[in-house]
């Protein structure tokens, strides 16, 4: 009589085909493994039946097939599945496998009306991030300054000087004052420029909304207002070591983080230097593609397949990276010309002063200019590392890249 088992992959277990390759990842431990094996995608296959309940049966004779035997043994070894003798456990086990399948999918809606009922029931929860952009004149001459906020929020200056009108920027605030936006971020020229900044007292101190001041180190004075807020200072290089050290003696007891934006090795050891040297702990690095230091990018931003496995990646995350982009989603950019988008790289979707927030969330949810772009397009779609690595950032867009990584099949 032909010995038989059950065999089934635990629930925690994410598994992706592309093609003949065939991975299987354990969202617990980052443990992982790929094989290039048909007789194992169809094993996987075969589990995946919604008939079967995430368990099939495997007779003994089946194991003596050296793929089906390397691949149940690779499972069994790193935990992620078990091969259960079927006289020990005559009862087949049901297993509840990782499957995506949202009620609540925009994507489902065909119908446009559908769509807009949906959306409208609590659409103001999808709004986290406001960002401002108040001015755009600025004494200072950075070589780059256009360039920097298409790759990374930055302040930003242009040739004619704008300024964002008071009362659109007291009825933004009053309208996102309900809403459950977690964070404003200000930016702008220099926004010590603006006429009142004392306008975002409206939104209280207790509206749990947090406030960052983004603006060039240059730029820096004391201020009463947003000296009591969490400010954010750009710096590059060359670099003025005696505004650091002015920055620094006023700043003492303030919530201050510096940003470095660096196009090379040598500008990055520079400004690291300074941070060092003026004991500044609280500080991020900006990588900016110039046009002409790709091979800076290669080294240090692209990603290999250490960097994308180099912790264990929960499900949860997979599933995200389906269906949104968390670099993207529930943000939103007003210009000082009140233009609104929903990424600072993307075509305009609303005006203040002629459109309400809440319809302009309504517009990018059915639109999608940037909240759920995802790794669709090759050769990412054709990757098993496609919802495993990080999402889409605006440096693919200015590369011009579907992706930024080392890795090939």
């Amino acid at each position: 009589m032909n010995k038989s088992f059950w065999f089934f992959l635990e629930s925690y277990i994410y598994v992706t085909i592309k093609s003949n390759i065939l991975l299987v990842y354990d969202t617990h431990t980052g443990n992982n493994f790929s094989v290039k094996s048909e007789v194992a995608i169809q094993i996987v296959r075969k589990i995946y039946e919604d008939k079967n309940l995430g368990c099939i049966e495997l007779k003994l004779s089946d194991l003596d097939n050296p793929d089906i035997y390397t691949f149940v043994n690779a499972v069994i070894i790193n935990g992620m599945g078990k091969l259960l003798d079927s006289k020990e456990y005559p009862i087949k086990p049901i297993i509840l496998l990782p499957i995506l399948s949202l009620n609540l999918d925009i994507d489902k809606f065909s119908n446009k009306e559908n769509a807009n009922m949906f959306l409208y029931r609590n659409i103001s929860k999808y709004l986290l991030d406001v960002n401002i952009i108040l001015n755009n004149s600025c004494e200072q001459q950075c070589l780059n300054c256009n360039e920097y906020c298409k790759q990374f929020f930055c302040c930003c200056r242009e040739n004619i000087p704008k300024s964002l009108s008071q009362e659109s920027l007291i009825n933004l605030l009053c309208e996102i004052s309900y809403y459950p936006v977690r964070t404003i971020n200000i930016t702008g020229g220099n926004i010590y420029q603006y006429k009142n900044l004392k306008v975002f007292n409206s939104l209280g101190k207790n509206s749990g909304k947090k406030i960052n001041f983004y603006l060039h180190y240059l730029n820096y004075q004391e201020n009463p207002y947003i000296d009591t807020q969490n400010i954010h200072l750009f710096v590059n290089a060359p670099i003025n070591s005696a505004k650091i050290n002015a920055i620094q003696i006023h700043t003492k007891k303030k919530n201050i983080k510096y940003h470095l934006i660096v196009e090379n090795k040598e500008q990055y050891e520079e400004l690291e230097s300074i941070m060092h040297e003026y004991g500044i702990k609280d500080f991020e690095v900006h990588p900016f593609y110039n046009g002409h230091n790709v091979s800076f990018f290669e080294e240090n931003v692209y990603l290999s397949k250490e960097d994308i496995l180099i912790r264990p990646i929960p499900m949860r995350e997979i599933f995200r990276n389906q269906k949104l982009n968390v670099n993207f989603f529930g943000s939103l950019y007003i210009f000082p010309n009140g233009e609104i988008k929903a990424n600072f790289n993307e075509k305009t979707i609303g005006n203040l002063g002629k459109d309400k927030i809440i319809d302009v969330i309504n517009y990018e949810m059915m639109q999608n200019t940037a909240w759920r772009k995802i790794r669709s397009a090759n050769p990412c779609a054709s990757c098993v590392y496609q919802y495993l690595c990080p999402p889409l950032s605006n440096y693919e867009r200015i590369l011009n890249r579907p992706n930024l990584c080392h890795i090939h099949f």
